[in-house]
Parts: structure tokens; sequence; C-alpha cells
């Protein structure tokens, strides 16, 4: 028996419904008929009895109609809890972001701010991935590796299995052939018995023949397997010598900076305090960018700091539910309240920093220490993009730590060292700074005419390394030049560090270019690819160019995927040099026995 329900929309997934049976009495006669209807949800359960069946349904749909609305209400009451939750997690938030404002500088206190070197130092696991250990990338099914990638075996073939065909024998036959041994007795047997043994010999002849040819083929198959598992073992253990070849190399390039810093070389010294900048943590809204410069002369350090613009701030005080709109309104801080807490954070980010790079300057080299904090704001007049100085000061290391910068009131500090501001930071009115950055790059050197001097005959891969640096100046200060852009070279290192850079004046696609040039006979590594953009990142430039007489690992490529890196490989360098008229080659052999000469 059936009865036909309509399930509330709500509950359609939610509601189980029995069939309908029947209830008799003791004399086996139906006294009514029954349903079953069970909602686990909200733990109810009922049983609806009816004495006529049609109208069994009707009771049943008024139970689920009414344990619709309940579930409803359950809905309603779950939706407001975790608007409720959500509510408490949002304040939660809000207090977190300001409290932690209100402590940037106290946040410092307790640190100790000098580079520990060693934590700088690699110390990463080699992995690699298995495609890698191919060269078609096509990674066989038989092949097992370990969680860093290294092959560590091979899945065996299964051997065919030798073939067994049972002998017959002459009782076999008797039973195949009785009627033969009745009718012509057993000399008629015997000869059917030697057909059967001729017979099954053949048979396993063939059968032999057959497994002795599919034993060869796994053999064969084997051995393919060995190699290929060899070959791939063969391949890990090159990568991961030149891994390990690399992070050594990273590892000693720290020690080398870490004694140029202890020597107080000018360059190390900027590099160290770019590193104690670095180390030290701010919220999400601090643009974290900063210039400086080391003048020996005065032992003094000029930092020009990015601050966060009055908008970057958070705003949020508290949130609150608002039950009748279903919706969660924000409370924000008063005027006055932001206005107090900008010039607060700015403060005690001016004596943060401060602090952090005296307190870091283990090796004794810096007296003075000129801030300047600027502000990359819009103008909302003009709409133009402005960069202001609103704030500056200049401290010297002895009066600077006397003071106890746990019980200071950060503005009252700054105007104890000489600080200029305007009256209120928020205004962002512009400052004359106390010292002035020298935005000069000392690397920069005078760059050389080389183009004039290539043809058809010149083989880039065997020029004199610097004369490769001097022509790819020239090549992008071309391909620059209808920009109005401008390109030089720095001073070389034989292949390292910045090699040049170009500033382009695009409003949009402009900015600082670091470009380095690597005049190769070898493949360019994923490393040579890792250190543009560490060297991008520290230059704060927009965009990492990368240019080598030879190409790139796959490995290089997908680690330039999605970050603002071009590679241009040998072929990509004559392309462009042949599109500003000048004609060249790369002959990698050849280069090699000239340079090994």
């Amino acid at each position: 028996m059936k009865i036909n329900l309509s399930k509330p929309v709500n509950l359609a997934k939610h509601v189980k419904v029995s069939g309908v049976y029947e209830n008799e009495t003791a004399s086996g006669k139906v006294s009514s008929y029954g349903v079953d209807l069970i909602f686990k949800k909200l733990s109810l359960r009922k049983t609806i009895k009816s004495k006529e069946l049609h109208l069994l349904g009707g009771k049943a749909e008024e139970t689920l109609r009414s344990w619709s609305q309940k579930f409803e209400r359950h809905l309603d009451q779950i939706h407001k809890a975790k608007r409720s939750e959500s509510v408490d997690k949002k304040n939660r938030d809000a207090r977190e972001q300001l409290e932690r404002l209100e402590g940037i500088l106290s946040h410092t206190i307790d640190i100790d701010d000098t580079v520990d070197w060693d934590s700088i130092k690699r110390r990463d696991k080699f992995r690699t991935s298995r495609n890698a250990l191919f060269p078609t990338g096509k990674v066989p099914s038989f092949i097992r590796f370990d969680d860093s990638g290294r092959p560590t075996r091979r899945e065996p073939i299964s051997a065919p299995k030798e073939p067994t065909l049972k002998e017959p024998t002459l009782k076999d036959t008797s039973a195949s052939f009785w009627l033969l041994t009745r009718l012509f007795g057993k000399k008629k047997i015997a000869s059917a018995h030697a057909s059967a043994l001729d017979e099954w010999r053949a048979k396993t002849e063939r059968a032999l023949d057959e497994w002795r040819a599919k034993t060869e083929r796994a053999k064969a198959r084997e051995k393919k397997r060995d190699q290929a598992l060899e070959r791939a073992s063969a391949r890990y253990q090159q990568l991961k010598e030149e891994f390990e070849q690399e992070m050594q190399a990273d590892n000693q390039a720290v020690d080398e900076q870490r004694a140029r810093y202890a020597r107080s070389d000018v360059s190390a010294i900027e590099d160290y305090c770019d590193i104690v900048l670095t180390n030290s943590a701010y919220p999400d809204c601090f643009p974290k960018t900063w210039e400086l410069e080391y003048r020996d002369q005065s032992r003094m350090i000029v930092v020009n700091y990015d601050l966060p613009s009055p908008n970057a701030l958070p705003h949020v005080e508290s949130y609150r539910y608002v039950k009748a709109r279903d919706e969660i309104a924000s409370k924000e801080l008063s005027s006055a309240a932001q206005k107090k807490l900008y010039n607060s954070v700015i403060h005690q980010t001016c004596l943060r920093t401060i602090h952090e790079l005296f307190e870091a300057d283990a090796a004794g080299a810096i007296d003075v220490l000129a801030f300047n904090g600027l502000v990359n704001s819009v103008n909302p007049a003009t709409g133009a993009s402005e960069s202001k100085v609103i704030m500056s000061v200049s401290a010297s290391r002895e009066p600077f730590q006397e003071l106890n910068l746990s019980q200071v009131d950060p503005k009252a500090a700054f105007k104890h060292l000489k600080g200029v501001s305007a009256a209120n930071l928020i205004d962002l009115a512009p400052i004359p700074p106390v010292i002035v950055l020298n935005k000069g790059d000392k690397r920069f050197i005078e760059g050389r005419d080389i183009s004039a001097s290539v043809d058809s005959s010149v083989n880039l891969a065997a020029m004199h390394w610097e004369d490769f640096e001097h022509l790819i100046r020239e090549l992008f200060e071309q391909e620059f030049a209808d920009a109005g852009g401008e390109v030089r070279v720095t001073q070389g290192s034989a292949d390292g560090g910045v090699d040049a850079v170009a500033f382009d004046p695009d409003p949009i696609r402009g900015g600082k270019v670091v470009i380095q040039a690597k005049r190769y006979t070898n493949t360019v590594g994923v490393s040579a690819v890792r250190d543009l953009y560490g060297t991008m990142m520290n230059e704060g430039a927009t965009k990492g160019i990368l240019v080598t007489t030879t190409d790139y690992g796959k490995d290089s490529y997908e680690f330039a995927k999605d970050k603002p890196l071009t590679l241009l490989n040998g072929s990509n360098l004559l392309s462009l040099l042949e599109k500003h008229g000048t004609q060249a080659r790369i002959n990698i052999a050849e280069a090699k026995k000239i340079l090994d000469t």
C-alpha cells in the first residue's frame, strides 16, 4: 500500500517515511493504517494512524508541516549563533589588530635584533620532482620513489610459468579408445598410444618454445627496467650533488658576507642593516620597504623608511550583529581616535627602527642614524600618487640609548631627539628631511660602447664577460630608449650581483628593472634565477631580466613562472640584437675550446 506524501522542501533530505502498514485486532481484522515518520536531525519520531487509508496522508503531511516550521526555527538559531560567533571573532581580531599597533615599540624591546648569521644559512633538504629524473618527463610506472624523489626500487616482471603437459599413459589411451580394444585388440591400442605420445611431445615442445621466448622477453624487459632505474638513480645523485654544491656556495657567500661586515665594508654594512629591517615583523598594513645608505666617513646610516598611509591602518573599533537586518555592523574609530592611533604608530615605528639598527650593530660601525619617514599616497585634489617625507630625525647612539623605551611617550621622545614633523602626522604635511639620502648608486660606472665592434664574426659565448655585460647594457638602452628610459651598468663582478639597472619612466609598466648577463657555455641552473629574484627584491625593483648565451633548464622556467622575471636565452638575445641592427652569432662548442685554452 502506498500514499502520496509531499514533503516540504527543507525536509526532503532529512525525514524518513516508512511504508504504510496495517494494524490488526486479535481476531486478524484490520483496525487501522499506520505510517512512521523519523527526523533524526531534531530527534523527532512520530507514528501516524488512521482508520481510513485516504486520511492517513493528510495527517502525515500536517505533521511534516509542523516539523518544517520547527526545522526553520532550528536553522535560524544556528544561523544567529554562527553570526554571533563571527561577531565575537571579528571583535577579537579588531582588538588584536589595535593592540598590535599600540605595541609596535614594546614588541621589539625584548628581542635581540643582532643578525644570527647561521640562521640565514640554508639547511633545506634536497627534494626533486620525479619528472626531473627523466629526459622526456614521463615517469615509468614501475619505479618507486621515496619522499625526496629518490628512486628506491623497481617493480619486478612476473616470470612466465613453465608449461607442464601430462604425458599420456597406455591406460589413458585404453580408456579413450576402449571400443578399439574390443574390436581390434591390443595392437591397435599400442599404435594409438604411440600416436598420442608423438602428439604430446610436439605440443610440449611448442609450449616450451613459447615459454622460452616469453622468458627471454621478460628478461629483456627486466634488464630495461634495471637500466631505467640506474639512469634515474644516477640523475638523482647528479641533481643532489648540484643542489649540495649550490647550498654550499650560498652558505659560503653568507660566511664571506659576515667577514666583510666584520671588516666594516660599506656595502656589507648596508646589506646587514637591510637584513635587520627585513627581520623586523610588522602588521600587514605596513609597506615594509625602505632605502638606506651608509656613510663611512661620518659613520652614519641614513634610512628612508616607507610608512603606512592613514587609510592603511585598521579603522574599526568593534562589530555587532543586527538581528532585524540580519547583518553585521561595524563601529568605526572616531576621528580623534584615528588621529591619536596614527601619530602613535608612526612615532613608535621611528623609534623602533633606530633602536633595532643601533642594537644590531655588532660591528660598532654606526654612530649616527638618520631616519626619514615617507608616505606614499594619492593626492585627492589631483588624483596623482605622491611620496612625502612627513617626519625626520637624526639620533646619536649614546643619547638614544639613554632613553627608556619601555616607559617613554613616543611622540615626546621624538621631540626630545629634535625630530621634525607637522603637528598632526595624519595630515601628511611634507617637511624637509634633516639629512637627505644620496640616491646616486655608487656601483654605477661609465658604460662602454661595444656593439660597434660586434658583427657576424663575433661569437658572443666567447666574449670577455665584462664586454658582454656592456653589450647587454647597450642593447637594453636601445630597447628602453623610446620610453625615455635609462640603463646604467654596475661595477663588474665576473658573474654576480647586479650587472645593469634600467629605469623605465612608464607610469604603468615602468620602474626599476634589474638586468643580469650570463655569458655561459652551459645551461643556466635554477640557482641563478633564484639569485636574480632575490636581487630584484633587495633592490626594490619591479622586474628582473636574465640574459644568457645558452639556455635554461626546466626548473628555471618553472621557478620564473608567475614572477616578474623574464628569461632570455641565446636565441632571444640574437633576435633582440638583430632588431637593433647588430649581427652576431653564438657557437657554444667553439667558445668552450677558446675559453679552455
